[in-house]
Parts: C-alpha cells; structure tokens; sequence
C-alpha cells in the first residue's frame, strides 16, 4: 500500500515544470496518498505552484555558497546539515520514492533513507550505481544516444511513475496573490490591451544556448516595425546585462521594456500569459508559456535538444541549428558556436508575420531552400503523442527512420499504461509527409546492413543465455572440482558482452538497446554466481527480444522503401500500418 510518496527534484525550474505530469498521474495513482516534493532552497517558492503537493522540504544548499565565510569548517558545516535533513526524512518511512535528479549526491541521499520502493537513479550499499524502473533506466542512457530519441523528458518521468502523459498535461497554479499584480507594471510602461506583445527570454542557464543579444536587438526592431510591437525582456537579475545589451543594439529603444529581475514569479506567469509570443532559449520561461498557452518561438543552440526539453505542448515554433555536431554531446564546451550563427532574425520574422495572419506556422517559399536550420512545429500525433513535425522537407535519413521506429520499439518493450483500445498508426505515412523520401537507396543498404547486425546481437545474446544456463546448472551441482569450469564460462561471457558493446559503439543507431543491455546489468547485488548467473540470463533474453522487435520494425520500413524506390508511392502509404503498444 502506498500511502507516504517522496520526489526528488533538485533541478532547475524548467524541469520542476516537465515533472507535474508525472506528479498528476501519482496523484491519480494513489489518491489518498502524502506526497512530498523535496527541492533546493532556488526553486522552493516556485514550487508552491505545482498542484497535487502535500509538502515541500528545501534542501538550502545557498547557504553554503560562500566557504570564504564558513572558517575553514565547510565540509563538518555540511556534513551535519545533510544529516540531520535526511534523518527528519527518514522517520517519515516513505512507502515510494520518485528520483528525477540523476545526480551523484541524490543517489548518496537515497541510500541514506533506505526505502525499499525507488524509481530512478541510486546506489547500493557499496556505492555502486543502481536504476530502478526500466524508463529510469532508459533516461540513464539517453544522453548518450540523442540524435535516436523521439522521448520528451515530461514523457520518460510520467511513464516512469506508471502514468500516461498523453492525460497529464504540464501545469502549475497561475492563481495570482496579492504581491504578484501586474497592475504597477501594466501603468508604468503603458502596456495597453491591444498591444502587440512579444516576450524575449535572452538568457539561459548555460552561456553557449543563448542566441546573440544583437540577434535578440535586431528581431525587436523588425517586430516594432512590422507589428507596432512592444518588447518585454524577461530573465533573473543576473541576466540584466543581456537586456542592456539587446537595447544598446536596438534602434527603437522606447519599444523596449526591461522586467529582468523585476518580477515575481507569478507577475512572469501573468505577463507571460499577455504576450502574443514568447522568443526565448530553452528556458524555464519557455515551459512557462508552454502551460499558459502563449505560442513559443524556441531556440535550441549548443547542448539544448528541441526532443528532449522542447515546449510540451501543441502549436509551437522550434529553430535548432541543422549542422553535424547539433546538438553537442552533454560535457562538451564549444570555443564557437556556429549553430547560434544559423537561425537569422528573417526567419523568426517571416513565421511569426504568417502566423500572426493565418493563425498556423506556415513556411514562407523564402525560407524552403535553407540547408542547415531545422524548423519544428510541435502536434498532437495520430498516436496521441507530442511530436515535433518538420516544415522543411529534408531528405529522409537513417537517424530519422531509427528516432521513429524507436518511439514505437520502447513504448512496447519499457511499457505503457493501456487505456485505450488500440489505434492503427502509420509510422511510415509520417516519413512520406514530413520528409523527402525520392531517394532511398542508400537508405535501404544502411538498414539491411543494421539488419545483419541485429541478428549478430541475437546470435550473441543466444550464446549468451546457452553459457548462462551453465554456470547455474554447476552451481546447483555444487561441485568445487567446476570451479575451473566457471572461470572459464565467466570469461566467455565477458566475451559476448564486449562484442554487442563493440557492435553499439561501431552502429550508433544501435547503441540504445546495447546501452541498455549494459544499463540493466548495472542493477546486479551481491557476489553469488548463481544469482548473478540467473540476472545475466534475464539480460540476454531482453536483448533477444529487443533485437528481434527492432528487426521486425526495420524488415517493415524496408519493406516500403522499396515500394517507394519502385516508384508506388501511394503503395508505400498503404503497406507500413503498425499499432502502437499500450494503446
């Protein structure tokens, strides 16, 4: 019985924004149960505004910020603080515990409290990495396999908590006290109703994602002249040189209104709320307007991954730089980044001017030749999925083919919630729609030989399981006279495991299911041959299993490249008719 619930979250506030789905379906879950929300001391105000918390434990890591003040006892100072807050959580005897922090620190808090019931990242007693709940384990590899990810982060913590956040929606209280009127704001700088309002979040919480400020000064001027607008410049006081920047560039330096660090929380919902658009980073300002229902123009420079982190809802404009090393690897610190040079001003003009007349993101014929910008509008699917359609049709690639089967290969092999009947869904009518699919030829080699190396991994993952059932057919023999024997076995296994690693590492596209071959092989305890004999055997009939899924999604998708190569392309639209697992 679950009765006492703890979330971990000690994020930023975007991703406190992407987890209340994922807190929603717990509540549906478990309505009579306690949930508590422990955040760090930044965001523990703005925590007040997700719904469905009982309680609210701050972690005040600000007050250790400064060591210069703390007499050379800093570590004793933290030592104890941290103690003694997880001992007045560990008297409370939590039933559940939800980590959405992957981080070394949380996992060290969690081994503390010794809930038996955890979802997400730990450690064992030795310290040694534990992932509990197969979407965890699968957010655990994901950094590492991004350009095949089709899972928006709200998607892997909702699923991970055995909920559907096709029935979770992002949401936070926007219900207004007396501190966060706009009314002084409003009056100040004469924002009347009609107003055509654009909002610019110019800051980030990594340097290298911010679109330049002479970018942001030169969007401003073309909305003040092609819409009358007036700009507000939104961002944390930190921020506060990006906005005297941007109007240092300006030309209509009266159009622009500077509210970094001058709002409350809830006054940014508002004003937020206000705006015709919101032009911003990824940001938590971003998932802000995402739940207030202001159209967001969103940038996604360097490390920030429009499928990972981008607005989670309908009817959003997405720009990411369309260049080789987009999005970076997550550690990588980039001395240029040319991915911020281009997505123009031009462009964002040109979609907001047809949106604003159309009501829809509609590509202008002067932006169809572009060859390095990747344009999202973000849709429900077929599938009742977000996803992220392109409006410009490029050509069809592998890692396009692989981020869509995958969709369909993990909802089926993590699992879903099934609460509805199933829906018919063309995987491959959303290839012939949203890419040029003319020229496959190349693409169909490039399957047929990811094909061939799926059925290596099969016939190593079968090797596999034959040794296994070895080594737990010694041990219950017990016979010390096959110690010799076990040694040997053990080695051939370590074997056949370096080898599907090698095949991940050489076929990308591949990686995630070997990834979380290695990933469930993590959650291994203690030192007994059997167990871990009988652990390992799991582990190889779920990358059998794994492999033959994809395979048969692929055999599909080749299947209608074919079609589409013989030139039938409404054929190639009839024949690749999968149903979505759980649905």
């Amino acid at each position: 019985m679950i009765r006492n619930i703890l979330i971990l979250n000690m994020t930023r506030m975007g991703d406190l924004i992407q987890s209340t789905p994922a807190i929603s379906g717990l509540r549906k879950q478990y309505p009579s149960s306690h949930i508590t929300l422990l955040v760090t001391s930044v965001f523990s105000d703005f925590s007040k505004r997700i719904p469905y918390i009982d309680e609210i434990v701050t972690f005040d890591i600000d007050q250790f910020e400064d060591k210069d003040q703390l007499n050379g006892i800093f570590w004793i100072r933290l030592y104890k603080y941290i103690e003694t807050l997880l001992n007045s959580l560990k008297v409370q005897k939590y039933d559940l515990l939800i980590n959405l922090s992957h981080s070394k620190l949380s996992a060290l808090m969690i081994s503390y409290l010794k809930i038996i019931n955890i979802r997400g990242f730990s450690c064992n007693a030795t310290g040694d990495r534990v992932t509990q709940d197969p979407w965890m384990q699968y957010f655990g590899i994901e950094p590492f396999n991004r350009v095949v990810n089709p899972f928006n982060l709200v998607e892997i913590f909702t699923r991970s908590t055995g909920s559907s956040p096709e029935d979770n929606p992002i949401t936070i209280r926007q219900d207004c006290g007396a501190n966060d009127s706009i009314t002084e704001i409003i009056s100040q700088h004469n924002i009347e109703d009609e107003d055509f309002l654009i909002g610019i979040q110019a800051g980030s919480s990594i340097k290298g994602r911010r679109w330049s400020t002479r970018a942001f000064a030169e969007l401003a001027d073309g909305l003040v002249e092609n819409h009358c607008a007036k700009i507000i410049l939104f961002g944390v006081a930190s921020e506060k040189a990006l906005a005297e920047e941007i109007i240092s560039f300006a030309r209509y330096k009266d159009k622009l209104i500077d509210l970094t660090g001058k709002t409350s929380i809830g006054q940014l919902l508002t004003l937020v709320k206000r705006c015709n658009y919101l032009v911003t980073n990824d940001t938590g300002t971003m998932h802000i307007a995402a739940v207030v229902g202001t159209p967001i123009i969103g940038l996604f420079f360097a490390h920030a991954h429009p499928f990972e982190t981008g607005p989670y809802s309908p009817g959003h404009l997405i720009f990411q730089a369309r260049i080789s090393c987009a999005p970076c690897s997550y550690g990588v610190e980039c001395n240029d980044t040319v991915c911020v040079r281009k997505v123009l001003p031009d462009h964002l003009l040109s979609m907001i001017r047809i949106h604003e007349k159309d009501g829809k993101w509609t590509l202008p014929e002067s932006m169809l030749g572009l060859d390095e910008v990747n344009i999202y509008n973000t849709h429900v699917g077929e599938d009742r999925r977000l996803r992220l359609r392109p409006l410009i049709k490029y050509p069809l690639g592998i890692n396009d083919i692989f981020r869509e089967i995958y969709a369909d290969h993990w909802l089926d092999s993590l699992g879903v919630i099934k609460l509805y009947d199933s829906i018919p869904f063309n995987t491959l009518k959303n290839f012939l729609n949203d890419y040029d699919c003319r020229d496959v030829n190349n693409l169909s080699q490039l399957i047929t030989e990811r094909i061939s190396k799926l059925i290596d991994l099969k016939n190593l993952a079968n090797q596999g399981i034959f040794t296994v059932k070895e080594i737990i057919q010694l041990c219950s023999d017990k016979k010390l006279t096959e110690i010799v024997r076990l040694k040997v076995l053990a080695e051939k296994v370590q074997l056949v495991d370096e080898k599907i690693t090698l095949i991940g590492l050489t076929y990308l596209e591949l990686k995630p299911i070997t990834d979380m071959f290695n990933k469930r092989k993590e959650n291994f305890q203690g030192n007994d041959p059997a167990r871990l004999a009988i652990d390992t055997r799991k582990c190889y009939e779920h990358l059998l299993k794994e492999g033959e899924g994809l395979s048969r999604r692929l055999m599909l998708v080749l299947e209608t490249l074919k079609t589409i190569e013989n030139g039938n392309y409404q054929a190639a639209v009839n024949s690749f008719s999968v149903e979505v697992p759980g649905k």
